[in-house]
């Protein structure tokens, strides 16, 4: 006789600093597998990365609908009787002189509990991503490129290494990213050569556009050289072309540039010459963090 199935749905929701994202999973439990499908995606517009990189706070106008949208989204998700995996806010929010503040509220308004992400949380929660197989890899660094911050990790067979930079799209577009922080990725990206870290696996919605653009597939190769090209490329084009020519968001047009730069910089620092990339984000995150029983987010 077969074994029943059961399904479960479960939603996340990432408060970024270029957008909201928000996802619903469809999980199919077998004994100890839980494999995780996507069931629906939604992206809100909402910049908070525009207001704290220029004042160092979220407005008010800002505030209001984060609130809105997040209350929206928590109110189908009780509808329709799904699990929460988690709410997080990461760069912006983290960065933002009110941002525990802005969370408190949402907390208040949607009774639901939201967790402003650390950095470092942030980095170590790549580790999920090798969940999303890519053939013949030996050993991957998994970049994750931000509208406000970039995370990084590695390991190898005894070793995790993990971190985060304020070096993001929207922060490096503000003219916000520092010195500081490019030696100290650099120093790190000094780690990972050491370690001899053979492809990039890229994360977020600019590298997964770049595929799109170039008609790639993302379990295929993008050597160093070609990307290089396509990034030239664009930044040659005006954003309203890039919009037109491309399909790009408004909001992916003006911070893909920038994000490739990003990507450009950790490949030739680390002697790496190819790239992938992946459909994953924090809310995959969550998701498998709450399926495994790790992370103390959920109610």
């Amino acid at each position: 006789m077969k074994s029943k199935k059961t399904f479960q749905r479960i939603a996340a929701v990432d408060i970024g600093t270029n957008a909201i994202k928000f996802k619903q999973f469809r999980i199919r439990t077998s004994k100890n597998l839980y494999p995780i499908e996507l069931d629906t995606f939604k992206r809100i517009n909402l910049r908070l990365g525009q207001d704290v990189f220029e004042t160092n706070r979220i407005s008010e106008e800002s505030e209001k609908r984060l609130i809105q949208e997040l209350k929206n989204l928590t109110n189908k998700v009780r509808k329709r009787k799904i699990e929460w995996a988690g709410i997080c806010a990461t760069s912006a929010t983290r960065n933002a002189l009110n941002g525990t503040e802005v969370c408190s509220k949402i907390e208040e308004a949607c009774q639901t509990p939201v967790n402003i992400l650390s950095g470092k949380q942030e980095a170590y929660y790549l580790r999920d991503a090798n969940t999303r197989k890519i053939e013949n890899l030996n050993k991957p660094i998994y970049v994750d490129v931000g509208g406000g911050s970039t995370e990084i990790y590695m390991r190898n067979s005894s070793e995790e290494f993990y971190e985060s930079f304020d070096l993001g799209a929207v922060r490096i577009m503000k003219g916000k990213d520092s010195t500081k922080e490019w030696e100290k990725l650099k120093a790190f990206l000094n780690v990972v050569k050491k370690n001899n870290a053979d492809a990039l696996v890229g994360i977020g919605g600019n590298i997964r556009r770049i595929f799109k653009i170039l008609e790639l597939q993302k379990n295929s190769p993008l050597e160093l050289k070609k990307f290089e090209e396509i990034r030239n490329n664009l930044s040659k084009i005006p954003i309203i072309d890039r919009v037109n020519l491309y399909g790009l968001a408004a909001d992916r047009a003006d911070v893909i540039v920038p994000a490739s730069d990003i990507f450009s910089y950790i490949l030739k620092h680390s002697n790496i010459n190819k790239l992938f990339a992946i459909d994953w984000g924090i809310c995959d995150a969550l998701a498998y963090e709450y399926l495994n029983d790790k992370l103390c987010l959920f109610f």
